[in-house]
């Protein structure tokens, strides 16, 4: 009975074993952006095994998995001469072939140079040029391990098949000693905690939020030969000359790689002056124990005149600045303090709700609220039973609500076919005395 017992024992633990393996699904943990934004391809080399694989980030398994060979001696690029392969995330800058190919070694049909030193490399001072990823008219070559001078090499019809996946300044290269792979649970985590740190720097920068903003840069960034203090200024300089700073960010792929991520998205920047449509491309060194960007760059492209505000609803640029002008100027003749607040709206066919918060203990405040009430041709102002109002202000106050200590609700009729723009508080004291204007503007 003992000897059953443990080997019931022995099955459920190889069971567990066994699903542990199925159900665990590891990817390299370079692609950061697995199943996240547009399929991209990704291609992977192994020195350790003299392998290269294209990926998907939509798939777990390669796409095609090929033979190569590397530089003849192991480890991390650091000179020109060295004879090794770099390790890190690289892209491919230029095709070469025929009469662009040097003849002093047999580069085979084709070649594509790859962005060594890229800016991770120059900071921590790795130097050196010319890695390509090239083909070879002698297979022997591709076949004898380790028998390149850095560069990464294959046959030239193996070359010619990753060439359909490889697409100049876009499709990265990944060179690994040996491939680190994770679940794809950690990878979700990891790039979660990752767009924090990236909303963080695009938050900030939109609100001028100059100390968060810069704090999002490591002290070795360098912008236009500025250190990070001039950087500092050259930004605070620009935040007293905007009114308002609006940046949308599109089709933003992430890969990692050790200790450095590396970010690229499209870039849509309005402030009330210019706009700016661009491809960013940033690499985030971890820095202080989390990522702060060490290099960025910005590539022009074909300008805008248009901004999607909504799925598949789009305005001119010029009019979605105006809106936001329009709006600053309504919120200049408001007053926020922390002591009331709007804590919901419910809207149904015949009235609005306000559930407000009350945080003031030492005196009985009293309201009147009045909405904006807007449709496409026109606009309307509602207030509680048995006030007038005269372009949106009360013109009397015995009608005012006392709020309660905690929350008050208040109901407004409303109107068919029109949304909320925005909801003003008039606060009065027990004397009705005027005391402020709260405005909290409504989302559509």
């Amino acid at each position: 009975m003992r000897n059953k017992l443990i080997r019931f024992i022995i099955f459920l633990l190889a069971l567990g074993t066994f699903n542990s393996i199925v159900f665990s699904e590891k990817i390299p943990s370079c692609i950061l952006n697995y199943k996240f934004g547009l399929e991209k391809h990704i291609i992977i080399v192994e020195k350790s095994t003299q392998k290269l694989y294209i990926y998907s980030n939509y798939n777990n398994k390669p796409v095609k998995t090929f033979g190569i060979t590397t530089g003849k001696k192991d480890g991390q690029k650091y000179f020109e001469g060295d004879l090794k392969t770099p390790e890190g995330i690289y892209y491919f800058r230029r095709t070469l072939s025929g009469n662009e190919l040097p003849k002093t070694d047999d580069y085979g049909e084709k070649a594509f140079t790859m962005n060594f030193p890229n800016p991770i490399d120059k900071l921590e001072r790795r130097k050196g040029s010319g890695i390509w990823l090239h083909g070879a008219f002698d297979s022997n070559k591709v076949e004898t391990a380790n028998s390149s001078r850095g560069c990464v090499v294959m046959k030239n019809n193996d070359l010619n098949t990753v060439s359909k996946y490889v697409f100049l300044n876009d499709t990265p290269i990944f060179i690994y000693k040996k491939i680190k792979y994770s679940t794809v649970d950690e990878i979700k985590a990891k790039r979660d905690k990752f767009l924090s740190y990236f909303k963080k720097w695009k938050n900030s920068w939109e609100k001028k939020d100059l100390e968060n903003y810069i704090d999002s840069y490591s002290s070795l960034f360098r912008y236009n030969k500025m250190n990070i203090d001039a950087f500092k200024q050259h930004k605070k300089r620009l935040n007293k000359i905007y009114k308002f700073i609006k940046v949308k960010l599109s089709d933003i792929t992430l890969y990692s790689y050790n200790n450095y991520y590396y970010a690229s998205f499209n870039q849509l920047y309005i402030s009330d002056k210019n706009h700016f449509y661009s491809k960013k491309i940033q690499y985030w060194k971890t820095s202080e124990k989390r990522p702060k960007i060490a290099f960025e760059t910005t590539l022009s492209k074909p300008q805008t005149n248009k901004i999607e505000i909504s799925k598949g609803n789009y305005i001119t640029i010029n009019q979605y600045r105006r809106n936001i002008l329009d709006e600053q100027k309504e919120k200049s003749f408001s007053i926020y303090p922390s002591n009331i607040s709007i804590n919901k709206i419910d809207k149904n066919s015949e009235s609005i709700v306000l559930l407000l918060n009350n945080q003031t203990t030492k005196q009985r405040l009293k309201v009147i609220p009045v909405l904006l009430l807007k449709n496409s041709d026109t606009s309307i102002y509602k207030s509680i039973n048995n006030v007038s109002l005269k372009n949106g202000v009360p013109q009397e106050r015995e009608n005012a609500i006392r709020l309660n200590n905690s929350k008050t609700k208040i109901t407004i009729q409303t109107e068919e076919d029109y949304f909320i723009n925005s909801v003003s508080l008039f606060v009065f004291d027990n004397n009705n005395n005027f005391k402020q204007i709260l405005t909290y503007f409504i989302k559509k």
